[in-house]
């Protein structure tokens, strides 16, 4: 029961990290970069993606039944994830590029 809290804890932190700081970025309110942002929680799924599967990996050595769907499906769990971290990304970066373009149109006038 512990590891599948914990699975999910490490499958949506680089989500949830990209979505808090990413907002944070538009509105100026952090000092990080959005650069920074995306590296960090790209690096964050992908770290946490190998930290997954190790753990799944342990938890089905001490299974009774030798299966590898559950694998398999934490697997694809992180793909999805992956997916919707890059639908986020590209989102803010559109929404960052709007506020950029509107500011210097301000500023033009």
């Amino acid at each position: 029961m512990v590891y599948i809290i914990f699975w999910f804890l490490l499958l949506f932190s680089p989500l949830l990290f990209q979505f808090i700081f990413g907002n944070k970025v538009i509105k100026d309110s952090t000092s990080f970069s959005f650069l920074e942002v995306i590296l960090i929680s790209s690096l964050g799924h992908i770290v946490f993606a190998i930290i997954n599967l190790e753990l799944m990996s342990e938890s089905l050595k001490h299974a009774t039944y030798k299966c590898g769907m559950p694998w398999l499906a934490l697997l694809m769990m992180e793909y999805f994830f992956g997916f919707v971290l890059l639908i986020v990304i590209l989102t803010q970066l559109y929404i960052l590029y709007r506020k950029k373009k509107s500011k210097k149109k301000v500023h033009n006038n």
